[in-house]
């Protein structure tokens, strides 16, 4: 339990110092107008949350199994090309078993994390396009 919390806090501890970094950059904390302002705030939750969002989206995939073949086909790639690997090499079939059985769950707080961010964002949008009538 504590792990997790660990990671959470880390994931939340490097998304908010990109968001810090991207908002001062863009002047969310020196600006008068309130429309740049939310237009800072929008590209300050953006960037973090498609960063988040797509690495939650490979590292699904990736507890998914997408990613298996490639790995066969290196262990593949060894066998067929050195004199490393000429012992008992599995088929696909049975190498994919085999990783099932030792596959973890997928953890989708990145994903999840990621979302919030580009929710955020919709909505600093929707603020600017109000701020700006």
């Amino acid at each position: 339990m504590k792990k997790h919390v660990i990671s959470w806090l880390i994931e939340l501890g490097i998304s908010l110092a990109v968001f810090l970094a991207v908002a001062d950059y863009r002047g969310v904390f020196t600006s008068q107008d309130q429309a740049a302002i939310y237009s800072g705030l929008c590209d300050a939750f953006f960037v973090p949350g498609v960063f988040l969002f797509c690495f939650g989206i490979l590292a699904f995939c990736a507890y998914g199994g997408v990613f298996d073949i490639f790995s066969y086909a290196a262990k593949s790639l060894k066998v067929l090309f050195t004199p490393f690997g000429k012992g008992k090499h599995p088929r696909y079939f049975d190498y994919k078993l085999e990783k099932e059985l030792h596959r973890q769950r997928p953890k989708p707080r990145t994903l999840i994390l990621g979302t919030v961010y580009l929710l955020a964002a919709g909505l600093c949008l929707i603020l600017f396009n109000l701020a700006i009538v």
